[in-house]
């Protein structure tokens, strides 16, 4: 008879008791806590992730990897403030890495922190012009600053760059409504539907109100 595949619980839990028996095996080893403390970050495990990417930090307390990976965990875990801690120490320790300025910048807009979040937005464009996830974050954070404009070149050069990206035709569609745009509002938020994007059905209904009522004065 042919095996059943194991779902994927049963290989986590085997993947994590492999893991602590080589963090067991070798308790110096920063790579076996950095494994491990993903691990458990994946399975929500969250308060042993931080035990762990700490422990590993007492280890080699300049190891970028874990310095990244403990302010993800803190993110997950709704710290903005202890996220954006580690990502900048993070960032210290290796200056260019968009990752970490891309990661403070997201936390910034869930605080609406909007000015602090496209400096960091803005410093990953630098060192990557074509860095898709950025531009399509600075769209929102353009709009949140009122300046639609520069929202929709962010949103354009996103989704020249990546059509099959659904936020960025998402964002894009929200930075033209804004702007009175629509039609084109109404444009990318079916691109993005189209993508399989989560668009909200309220937003949906409150754009296509407006390109009819829109059209109505047109034709009137």
């Amino acid at each position: 008879m042919a095996r059943q595949p194991r779902d994927g619980s049963t290989r986590r839990n085997q993947l994590i008791k492999d893991l602590e028996k080589e963090m067991e095996d070798n308790p110096k080893s920063v790579v076996a806590a950095l494994r491990l403390g993903m691990v458990y970050r994946n399975a929500e495990r969250l308060e042993d992730a931080e035990f762990t990417f700490k422990y590993g930090l007492k280890l080699d307390p300049l190891s970028f990897e874990i310095k990244l990976n403990l302010s993800t965990l803190y993110f997950q875990m709704g710290r903005l403030e202890d996220g954006i801690t580690e990502s900048k120490e993070a960032l210290r320790i290796r200056p260019e890495s968009t990752e970490a300025m891309s990661n403070i910048g997201a936390a910034y807009i869930n605080m609406q922190r909007w000015e602090d979040a496209a400096e960091y937005f803005n410093k990953a464009l630098e060192i990557k012009p074509e860095m898709i996830s950025a531009l399509a974050n600075l769209v929102t954070v353009n709009v949140g600053l009122d300046d639609l404009d520069s929202a929709i070149e962010a949103g354009k050069k996103a989704v020249s760059l990546a059509p099959k990206f659904g936020i960025a035709h998402n964002n894009l569609a929200v930075a033209y409504y804004y702007h009175g745009d629509y039609d084109l509002s109404l444009d990318h938020l079916e691109k993005a539907k189209k993508i399989g994007y989560p668009v909200s059905s309220q937003f949906a209904e409150m754009v296509s109100a407006k390109a009819k009522s829109q059209e109505r004065e047109v034709v009137s």
